[in-house]
């Protein structure tokens, strides 16, 4: 589902160029000039993809009353498909062989009939292509929050984001990069003064890396850059920790706290690439015996359903650490019983930020210890209460807590 009802799902995007004061009638027409209908972009594979209002996936006018919501520009981006299913041009390219057997009274074709046989194939599966037999339509939500600087992608596989980050280019001209968990931290650090320590920043281990290990340099993708995607793994490890060990409330600033319940569903890797993935569901996933036994041997946690409570609101969601990607995010439905679709739209997006800022605020309280001289005694106090899980110390590792 999309911003306006439902779970929410986004990808978050840094905006460059300095913050908007408002929507305005050049928003909107820069939106319009590049809408579906307009002046979609196309790719080699006849895909294509431009905006649209976000109200339906045939709607492409964009006014301010539509599209202007919370100090922030709500609209889809919207991608058609029209590529000719893979068996079916195979059945194609049967039914003209089979036809070529008859013809000719032979038990076999020649490479050459073969060859002919797939180009008539492709050539009939590429004719009905181009009347839209195949097109097939999707759009993903999409919030520009000017507040904040950023704008939220409802969808994060590589292709959408692509074509995302290059359409808001071309219209807006303004380009976006996507905030994952090194980002984030390279941003936080040059704020605070600790990019030296970001830039030494090395992966973290809480168990002895096993013989044939790789590494650490080797750990770091160099395709990163600047970041530490890495973070995302050991800051939700820090969390887990954290929550069952020190306190399921985190200080997050000045008198204001977040409070983090692991819940639903854990997914766990190798830290050191050895080995495979293993996926935790239940009510409680950090507090079953397995999930410290999977510490122990080596795996962190990727991917973590969490609940989080903040100004008195509760929310559910699964993130992806590395890249910082939200999943199912559920927001507390509006006070008042008798509001029209706006209205909603504007208090679910005022509950997004309060939602970001939460998990931002854990993200700066796990990196405020991870980029400081103190961290090196929570690792080691880390180590230890991984140490504990191992043995099936359940009073250690703060598992008889459940109880």
């Amino acid at each position: 589902m999309g911003f306006a009802s439902g779970a929410v799902t986004f990808k978050r995007f840094a905006v460059q160029g300095g913050l908007l004061d408002r929507v305005d009638e050049d928003l909107i027409e820069r939106l319009a000039a590049y809408s579906i209908n307009a002046d979609s972009i196309q790719t080699a594979d006849r895909t294509c993809y431009g905006w649209v209002t976000g109200t339906h996936i045939l709607d492409t006018r964009f006014d301010l009353a539509k599209n202007a919501v919370a100090d922030g520009l709500h609209f889809a981006l919207r991608i058609d498909t029209n590529k000719p299913p893979a068996d079916l041009v195979r059945s194609y390219q049967r039914m003209n062989e089979e036809a070529v057997l008859e013809a000719e009274g032979r038990d076999f074709l020649s490479k050459a009939q073969r060859r002919e046989a797939r180009e008539k194939a492709v050539a009939q599966a590429d004719a009905e292509a181009r009347k839209g037999v195949f097109r097939r339509m999707k759009q993903l939500p999409v919030f520009w929050d000017l507040r904040r600087g950023e704008v939220y992608l409802g969808g994060a596989s590589p292709t959408a984001v692509e074509q995302f980050m290059t359409l808001f280019h071309t219209t807006f001209d303004r380009a976006v990069t996507p905030l994952s968990a090194g980002e984030m931290a390279a941003r936080w650090a040059g704020r605070t003064g600790e990019a030296g320590a970001f830039d030494d920043c090395r992966p973290a281990h809480f168990v002895s890396p096993p013989h044939g290990a790789p590494r650490d340099d080797e750990l770091v993708n160099p395709a990163e850059g600047r970041s530490r995607d890495f973070l995302g793994a050991e800051w939700l490890a820090w969390l887990w920790y954290a929550s069952h060990v020190e306190s399921p409330t985190v200080q997050v600033g000045q008198g204001r706290s977040v409070t983090v319940l692991f819940e639903r569903s854990l997914q766990l890797e190798c830290a050191f690439e050895m080995n495979g993935t293993l996926t935790i569901s239940a009510d409680g996933p950090t507090r079953l015996p397995e999930s410290p036994v999977a510490l122990a041997g080596g795996k962190r946690p990727v991917r973590a359903g969490l609940q989080i409570a903040v100004n008195g609101d509760a929310y559910s969601l699964t993130v992806r650490g590395d890249a910082m990607n939200f999943t199912g995010l559920r927001l507390p439905p509006p006070e008042a019983d008798n509001v029209g679709p706006r209205e909603i739209l504007e208090d679910r997006v005022e509950h997004l930020r309060h939602a970001i800022e939460a998990m931002d605020g854990l993200y700066a309280a796990f990196l405020k210890r991870r980029l400081s001289t103190k961290w090196s005694q929570t690792l080691s106090a880390m180590r230890s209460w991984v140490a504990a899980g191992a043995s099936g110390d359940q009073g250690a590792m703060g598992l008889t807590a459940a109880s």
